[in-house]
């Protein structure tokens, strides 16, 4: 009796020994191949959650020397991804391979996707049978590449019962971390369309997120053969707050894929997002975004723009104001001189950060972003007719712009109390440029309000650089200012000139608020302006001035009146009527595309002098009117003057943020031929030419 219990208590402790034995995780080991030293593979077996019978968990080590690389899923231009043939395992029934996110590698001008180094490959394993032992057999086949490829075949086997096969504390590591690199679940973000544009190749997503993007990269793979087989181009991604556009160039084998309909796998990467999304593709016309443009290139043509921004139309109102303060500001002291300039570029810099300060406030909140939206907003152009009307009256000697009088006192030893004055120009200089896109400054501002915030400030800086330019160059070079005229008593004169000029910016900026507020309102508010302005020259000057200007007003206006009627018809012939625009529609544009049809696009604003000056020296005149009058030709009109998600989406789409904005579509060129911002006919009607030239 006492042998046979001594007997049953070893048969327990080899029982509880082979439990034991069983709850560490099952290992391949590091399998090398003698040919190819530089990769090695190992593949660990175990059950994490026991609560899932039948269902095994497996992490395939890859380890890669040096420059070593295998890929993911969908390499790329080149590479084979990593595969594993268990066809000659029991008692398995699948195998589902999850796949970390990868990164872009680039050599030679061909981008593949991959990993380096030491990569985990999580795999969930299921059998077919959990109470009957397993055995996975089978190959795994590599793809490792540096500047050569060695496609190398590593046998693997793996076999026991899956009860009581239990993961090790170590294995439960390795496990979470590897599956934290695999996306998984939305995140929260919800696709909103798949669009392949054969005509093109291009294959462009929009995705809604949770929160703003910051820097998003997307990677997508197909489990249809046709899919699968496409290679996807580095995507063009487009940021607009929560929301994404990214466009893929796409090439495959046989040249002209039918994509329509077909199952496609999103895998999203952002700096605090890992997700996948999965969608079928539709079929559409896809806008082709502005190509990628290196850094420096930007910076120019933000230079560019700023320094164009100074004789852009919007700017000319206050270029009289600008050559009264270099004609007052030349026979100062080479201090005085310099300092009136720098506080001038100042301005136009401090205005242009509080614009980029503004937009990412409302980038960060994931509102629409557009060059010149502040013109929308009724309150914006009260400010600035009161800005304007200030200024005006300040020409016109109704008061002075001076500092504080401590900061006056201080500046009292070196003769300068009037900077603030130079500063201020500035800012209203800057104001008044925004509702212009010149050229080079839409490329510019585009790119910057879909880059990251730091980007976003250092190129609305270049812009506010290059419209500084100017008065930078006279205050490192005062002695150019200081050979102009030497004011007098002609400037007496020339100034209420530099005034009315200011004046009659703030008249076209109350007429603005016209698309706010009725007729009556408008035509209140300036005739209770202009009795104020003459009520304030009259208290200056007194109440013969105030006569006089009356008078001298009425018979200026008498005298240019009647010489331009007298002399019409040598300068000047009247506009014809504009044509019917209908309201920007998309479904309507494709479908008169599709029809043979062209489309002239044009999104205009009424607070934008470019886009009237385009009006009225180009669309209204022929050879371009009769030609947009044609049966052939649908025109279609964007009006931005007020805000408007559709019309701001449409800018957006096509690479824009602001207005003037052109674009000719038809059979020759159904994607959109957007024009450059200043038209010209020339321009125009080679444009509409090209439209037409494949019907």
């Amino acid at each position: 009796m006492y042998l046979k219990r001594i007997w049953h208590a070893f048969a327990v402790c080899l029982m509880l020994l082979s439990q034991v034995a069983l709850a560490e995780p099952l290992s391949s080991g590091w399998l090398k191949h003698p040919d190819h030293p530089p990769v090695k593979v190992q593949l660990t077996l175990a059950d994490v959650d026991a609560g899932q019978v039948g269902e095994l968990n497996a992490l395939l080590d890859v380890a890669l020397s040096g420059d070593w690389k295998t890929y993911w899923r969908a390499p790329g231009e080149g590479g084979i991804p990593p595969t594993l043939d268990w066809s000659a395992s029991e008692n398995i029934a699948t195998v589902d391979w999850h796949w970390p996110l990868p990164q872009r590698y680039v050599l030679q001008g061909i981008e593949t996707l991959g990993y380096k180094g030491d990569t985990l490959f999580p795999l969930t394993i299921r059998l077919k049978d959990p109470g009957q032992p397993f055995r996975l057999k089978g190959t795994l086949t590599l793809s490792s590449c540096t500047n050569v490829c060695v496609l190398t075949d590593y046998p693997v086997e793996l076999s026991g019962q899956a009860a009581g096969l239990k993961a090790d504390d170590g294995f439960l590591h390795q496990w979470g971390e590897a599956m934290a690199r695999v996306p998984q679940g939305d995140g929260g973000a919800v696709l909103q369309s798949i669009v392949w544009d054969e005509k093109q190749q291009l294959l462009q997503l929009a995705i809604e997120a949770a929160s703003p993007w910051q820097q998003a990269d997307l990677f997508l793979f197909g489990e249809d053969e046709t899919v699968s087989e496409l290679i996807f181009s580095r995507p063009q991604i487009q940021i607009d707050g929560k929301r994404l556009t990214a466009t893929f160039g796409v090439k495959h084998w046989l040249g002209t894929p039918e994509l329509e309909g077909k199952p496609l796998l999103i895998h999203l990467a952002d700096t605090h997002l890992s997700a996948e999304l999965s969608g079928a593709i539709a079929t559409g016309h896809v806008a082709k975004p502005q190509p990628s443009l290196p850094l420096w290139s930007l910076f120019l043509m933000a230079l560019a723009g700023g320094l164009i921004l100074n004789i852009m139309p919007c700017v000319l109102p206050v270029l009289g104001m600008k050559v009264h303060g270099v004609m007052m500001s030349s026979q100062g002291s080479r201090s005085q001189v310099r300092g009136h300039f720098m506080a001038s570029a100042l301005g136009i810099l401090l205005s242009f950060w509080l614009i980029a300060a503004g937009l990412s406030l409302l980038k960060l909140s994931g509102q629409s972003l557009g060059w010149g939206i502040q013109f929308q907003q009724p309150w914006f152009i009260g400010f600035m007719v009161l800005l304007t009307w200030g200024f005006g009256l300040n020409l016109l000697g109704v008061f002075e712009i001076n500092l504080p009088s401590k900061w006056q006192t201080r500046l009292a030893g070196a003769g300068d109390d009037s900077r603030l004055g130079h500063l201020l120009q500035g800012m209203l200089a800057t104001l008044l440029a925004t509702p212009c896109t010149a050229p080079f400054l839409g490329t510019a501002v585009a790119f910057a309000l879909g880059a990251d915030y730091p980007m976003l400030f250092a190129l609305f800086s270049a812009m506010g650089l290059g419209m500084a330019l100017p008065w930078l160059m006279l205050a490192l070079w005062p002695a150019l200012a200081q050979r102009l005229p030497k004011p007098g008593r002609w400037m007496n004169w020339v100034k209420p000139v530099f005034a009315l000029m200011m004046l009659a910016t703030c008249l076209w900026l109350l007429s603005l608020l016209q698309s706010f507020f009725s007729v009556a309102v408008i035509l209140g508010l300036g005739a209770l302006m202009s009795l104020l302005t003459l009520g304030l020259l009259g208290k200056r000057y007194g109440t013969q001035v105030m006569v006089y200007a009356i008078g001298g007003s009425f018979l200026f206006a008498s005298l240019a009146l009647g010489v331009g009627y007298l002399t019409r018809d040598a300068w000047v012939s009247p506009l014809p009527s504009d044509h019917h625009w209908q309201p920007l529609n998309l479904v309507q544009l494709k479908q008169a595309v599709d029809e043979g049809k062209t489309v002239f696009v044009d999104v205009t604003a009424d607070w934008c002098i470019t886009c009237q000056a385009n009006k009225v020296g180009v669309l209204l005149q022929n050879p371009v009117y009769d030609a947009l009058g044609d049966d052939r030709v649908l025109l279609m009109r964007g009006d931005w003057t007020k805000p408007s998600e559709e019309i701001t989406a449409y800018l957006k789409a096509n690479g824009r943020f602001g207005v003037p904005f052109n674009q000719v579509y038809g059979p020759g060129t159904p994607a959109g031929n957007p024009l450059p911002v200043i038209l010209s006919s020339d321009g125009v009607l080679a444009a509409l030419a090209e439209a037409e030239s494949r019907q």
